[in-house]
C-alpha cells in the first residue's frame, strides 16, 4: 500500500507541475548530497571538524572570537566541496527555469552547485563559500582571487577583514565555473 500511496503522490505532483505557471523551489542539503557534498551537520552536537559541532564554528560568536579559525573550517570545506560536480537533481532545476513563465530557486546550500548547474538568479539563504564580504566596508569578492595564505583574507578596497558572505544571490555573472584555476581548491 505505502508504494501505491507514493505513486499517486508523484503522479498527482506531476499534474500540478505540467499545469503550473509559477514555481517555487526551496533545496536543502539532500539536493546536493547526491554530488558528494557532506551535509556536515551530524546531528545533535556532533563534532564535525576539529572536536567542534557545526554551530559552534559557524556561529556569529565564533566569528567575533576567531575569524581566522573559522576561515581555516570555511577553507577545508572549499578543499571538499571542490570535486563536486552538479547532479542530475540541479540540471534539472536549472532546466525549470526555461519550462516555467515564473520560477525561484532558494537553496539553504553553500556550495554553489545549483548556479554551476546553469541555474540564474539563485537565492543562496546562507551565502555562498566562494564569496566574502568585507566586515569594514562591505566590499564583496570571490575567495578565489584571494590569495590562499592569507586568513583571514583583506578587503582591496580598504584592507579590512572580509567573511564569507551571507544571503546572496546569484547572478548570470556569477555562475562562472569555480575550478578555472589551481587555486580554486583554497
Amino acid at each position: 500500500m505505502p508504494w501505491k500511496q507514493e505513486t499517486a503522490d508523484a503522479s498527482e505532483l506531476r499534474e500540478r507541475l505540467r499545469a503550473a505557471r509559477r514555481v517555487f523551489v526551496l533545496t536543502g542539503a539532500g539536493v546536493s548530497a547526491e554530488s558528494g557534498v557532506p551535509t556536515f551537520r551530524g546531528g545533535g552536537r556532533t563534532a564535525v571538524w576539529k572536536g567542534m559541532p557545526f554551530d559552534v564554528i559557524s556561529s556569529a560568536g565564533m566569528i567575533g572570537r576567531d575569524l581566522s579559525l573559522v576561515w581555516e573550517w570555511f577553507d577545508y570545506r572549499r578543499g571538499v566541496l571542490g570535486s563536486c560536480r552538479p547532479n542530475p537533481a540541479h540540471e534539472t532545476l536549472a532546466g525549470w527555469q526555461t519550462r516555467f513563465p515564473s520560477f525561484a530557486l532558494a537553496t539553504q546550500n553553500i556550495d554553489g552547485l545549483h548556479a554551476e548547474a546553469g541555474s540564474r538568479g539563485v537565492y543562496e539563504l546562507h551565502g555562498n563559500a566562494w564569496r566574502a564580504r568585507c566586515l569594514n566596508c562591505g566590499g564583496r569578492e570571490d575567495v578565489r582571487e584571494k590569495p590562499a595564505e592569507v586568513r583571514p583574507p583583506v578587503c582591496r578596497d580598504c584592507g579590512g577583514l572580509c567573511r564569507r558572505r551571507r544571503r546572496a544571490r546569484t547572478s548570470s555573472r556569477s555562475t562562472q565555473r569555480r575550478r578555472r584555476s589551481p587555486a580554486s581548491a583554497a
